[in-house]
């Protein structure tokens, strides 16, 4: 059986014809116009939400760099100042310093430290071979070696090895005392 043209034609239902329960809402004017203003404000919007959460971040980080940069700066400037005192400790110490190399030079009378010329005596192999020394004791003008040697010879060398080389004004030999096998106890006046 073949479907006639009448049959095969779309139904065109007039919806007013149907019971209410079956027809669509009937909405007016102006609700549709409301829900499309919703919709495009909440297609805005939601960007700019993005937005003002992306400044609000940024914001917020920007804060935090801020206090670091504060802290940083407060430990800069206790630096800064333990800088300063150490610098202002440094420049007593170096006064104080100079007062008392000033004070030395004036007690030496302008003669090197006492540790370098018994650095010359000991140190530099002017004492002949088989010589010791027993003792070294202050004058009035520099200092006496007392020790013990071979022979007056000896004694007489070293103290014109102390005064050429050792870089004394003068060194001479005040004493010396024979002891027989032994050779002899020598004593040296060295000024300084």
């Amino acid at each position: 059986m073949r479907k006639t043209t009448a049959e095969s034609m779309p139904a065109i239902i007039d919806l007013n014809l149907l019971p209410r329960e079956q027809r669509p809402a009937d909405l007016p004017p102006l609700a549709v116009a409301l829900v499309a203003v919703v919709v495009i404000a909440i297609a805005v919007l939601v960007p700019l939400e993005f937005r003002a959460r992306a400044a609000g971040e940024r914001a917020d980080s920007l804060e935090r760099q801020a206090v670091e940069a504060e802290t940083a700066l407060q430990g800069l400037q206790v630096d800064l100042a333990q800088h300063r005192a150490l610098t202002a400790q440094l420049e007593e110490a170096n006064a104080k310093l100079a007062a008392l190399t000033d004070e030395r030079a004036h007690l030496q009378g302008g003669a090197r430290p006492l540790a370098d010329d018994l650095a010359e005596i000991w140190g530099w192999g002017y004492l002949p071979p088989g010589a010791r020394i027993t003792a070294v004791s202050g004058t009035d003008r520099g200092f006496r070696v007392d020790g013990l040697v071979s022979g007056p010879l000896e004694a007489i060398a070293f103290a014109d090895t102390l005064a050429k080389r050792g870089g004394f004004p003068s060194a001479r030999l005040a004493l010396f005392t024979p002891g027989g096998a032994t050779g002899g106890q020598f004593s040296i006046e060295v000024v300084r």
